[in-house]
């Protein structure tokens, strides 16, 4: 796993993957508020979606992510809550 963002209110981490899994980005947040960051992945140019999440007060399904030529994306997670997102 690599670290790709930490503070108080955010964590953003992802799971390489091995063995034929693919990997995953997680985001965890711990505001009363949507919050998310730009980060860069390993996945260059490659769709990323919501596979699990929660917040504290809201089900409502997360947007799909794609990274850039880089890896670049913004993840998000609902209030009080988290979202795994794996590569298509």
């Amino acid at each position: 796993t690599d670290i790709l963002y930490c503070d108080d209110d955010l964590y953003i981490m992802q799971r390489r993957g091995s063995d034929g899994q693919k990997g995953l980005v997680f985001a965890l947040n711990n505001t009363a508020r949507w919050n998310g960051r730009l980060v860069i992945t390993q996945w260059a140019s490659t769709r990323f979606i919501p596979l699990a999440w929660r917040g504290k007060d809201s089900a409502d399904t997360p947007e799909e992510k794609w990274t850039d030529g880089l890896g670049a994306s913004e993840f998000w997670a609902p209030p009080r809550g988290y979202v795994a997102y794996g590569p298509a």
